[in-house]
């Protein structure tokens, strides 16, 4: 079974890399948003490619693992926990180029606000993200709950952010627009935090066997 278990950490040691890439990629977005940079941008749709990449190995990789090793009980649901990170990872990176296309429409143009919530928002996700993956290296249960506890700074600063764009009453198309971008792009942000959230859930089934999903 050593064989087995090698080849688990080898699983474990991608995901990391792959949640490595998508960190990166929700900060890049918004890097590109505060420099104006259409460079980064670039960056982040190359590393779309990659992480898309990632997600077929990894699953691919689960699978056979289920199907020679036929496993039980934790290291069951590690390779079962490992596909559903998977899929989180890859939708965070979808969120990443969702905001890159917003960020196109302020290359020439000026957001309408400070971005002053959105950095936060920013600030916080990549912690959020940072946490669910030390927690799932670590199989920490409690700092994957202190990292859950994060979302609901998050999901204010989203209703803020849309509270404060709806005070921009204009007429004038292009800016709503830009601020319709905003509004989108705090949106991607709280979802990425949800996504967060779903694998630090996935760390407290691994280790306990307990499915908290949907508790408040």
């Amino acid at each position: 079974m050593k064989k087995f278990e090698q080849e688990l950490t080898d699983v474990k040691v991608r995901v990391m890399e792959m949640g490595a890439l998508a960190e990166r990629m929700v900060a890049w977005a918004s890097d590109a948003l505060v420099k104006h940079d259409r460079a980064i941008i670039a960056e982040v749709l190359a590393a779309e490619e990659k992480l898309d990449r990632f997600q077929i190995e990894i699953d691919s990789e689960a699978v056979r693992l289920i199907t020679i090793y036929t496993p039980t009980a934790k290291d069951l649901r590690f390779l079962l926990m490992v596909a559903r990170i998977n899929t989180e990872l890859e939708r965070i990176g979808d969120h990443a180029v969702n905001n890159c296309e917003y960020v196109e429409m302020f290359l020439s143009d000026p957001p309408p606000r400070p971005l002053h919530n959105l950095s936060r928002m920013t600030e916080i996700t990549c912690q959020m993200m940072h946490g669910a993956l030390q927690s799932f290296d670590q199989e920490d249960v409690q700092h994957a709950k202190q990292v859950i506890t994060l979302d609901d700074e998050v999901d204010a600063l989203n209703r803020q952010t849309f509270k404060d764009l709806l005070t921009d009453r204009t007429d004038d198309p292009d800016l709503i627009k830009r601020c319709m971008s905003l509004s989108l792009m705090a949106g991607s942000l709280e979802r990425i935090a949800d996504h967060a959230v779903n694998i630090c859930e996935e760390v407290v089934y691994l280790v306990k066997g307990e499915d908290v999903r949907h508790q408040t």
